[in-house]
Order: C-alpha cells, then structure tokens, then sequence
C-alpha cells in the first residue's frame, strides 16, 4: 500500500539524489549551486502546487521515499513565470511522478499510478487528469495508456534544454 505524506526537505533531498541511467537521465534533479538548491527545495515544498513522498512498507521496509507525486502547475510543462496552482481553469488537474530508478522496469508502475489518481482524485475532486510525458518515454506512455489515459496532443516545450515534446494524456475523473 502506497502512503502519501507531504514532501518535506529531507525528502526532497533524497529525491534529488536519484540517479536514472540513460535514456531516462533527463529525469535527473541538479542543483548548480545553492541558489538552483533553494529554488528547487522551494518548488518541492510549495504547498499551492504540492508535492508528496511516496512510501511503500513492502517494496523498502525502511520507509525510505520510493517515490513522489505533485499535483498542479508543477506538472505542466509551460515555462510561463506564473503563480504556481492547483486546478486548471477547467477543472482539470496536472499530475506529475517520479518512482525510484531501482524499482522502476519491475511492473510497478501501473499501481503506482493508480494509486496516486486516487489520491489526487480524494483530495482535490478534480474533472480529469493530465499527464505530459516526454515522447521518447515509452516505458511511461504504456502505463499512463493501460491506466486509462488517452493521447490527446503533443506540446513542444522550448527552453533552456532545447525543444523536447512531450505527449500530453487525459483522463476523466471518474470518482466525481
């Protein structure tokens, strides 16, 4: 059973401490220097876009983080400065996650997913869910599908790594 706690600092920093291997490094967090540190603690720990530490007793007995969901704008993928939010205009909600690189490739992925919709779905009574994914995610893309999640568009992100797609999912919120 997967248990959701809001993200606090120690989780965050061994989030950022992950380390995916190729192709899935993208996914890496770096901080270059302390002023990148601060900016990503406090994106984690920002309450009006949220952030959760997912934990698992029997996938790490330990109770380290095995993974994280955020909710909101912190899920999308627009570079517009703004003031981080929950719900879309219409309702929807963008939901981001991340799984620890050691359990990921295990089949996990689906009921990971569906437990944090179900959360999501709980806590913030959304009208459906958006999903981005890189394009090249495969491994994703056949999770967020099996879940439930059509594809619905493809949004060209341009930034300061270049132009990268992302494959944009939907899914209606049938717990309303």
């Amino acid at each position: 059973m997967y248990t959701f706690t809001p993200m606090m600092e120690a989780d965050a920093r061994a989030i950022m401490a992950w380390r995916y291997p190729p192709p899935y490094a993208v996914y890496n967090t770096e901080a270059d220097g302390d002023a990148d540190e601060a900016v990503l603690f406090a994106e984690y720990l920002d309450t009006r876009s949220p952030y959760f530490a997912v934990r698992n007793e029997a996938l790490d007995p330990s109770g380290a983080v095995v993974g994280l969901f955020c909710y909101g704008s912190s899920a999308g993928v627009s570079l517009e400065a703004g003031a981080p939010h929950l719900l879309e205009a219409d309702g929807s909600l963008n939901v981001g996650l991340g799984m620890r690189p050691d359990l990921t490739g295990r089949g996990l992925g689906l009921d990971f997913v569906l437990a944090g919709l179900a959360f999501g779905a709980e806590r913030y009574h959304p009208t459906l869910f958006r999903f981005y994914t890189l394009a090249f995610n495969h491994r994703a893309l056949n999770v967020y599908e099996r879940a439930g999640f059509r594809r619905v568009g493809v949004v060209t992100q341009r930034g300061l790594w270049g132009e990268r797609d992302f494959i944009e999912l939907v899914k209606e919120n049938t717990a309303r």
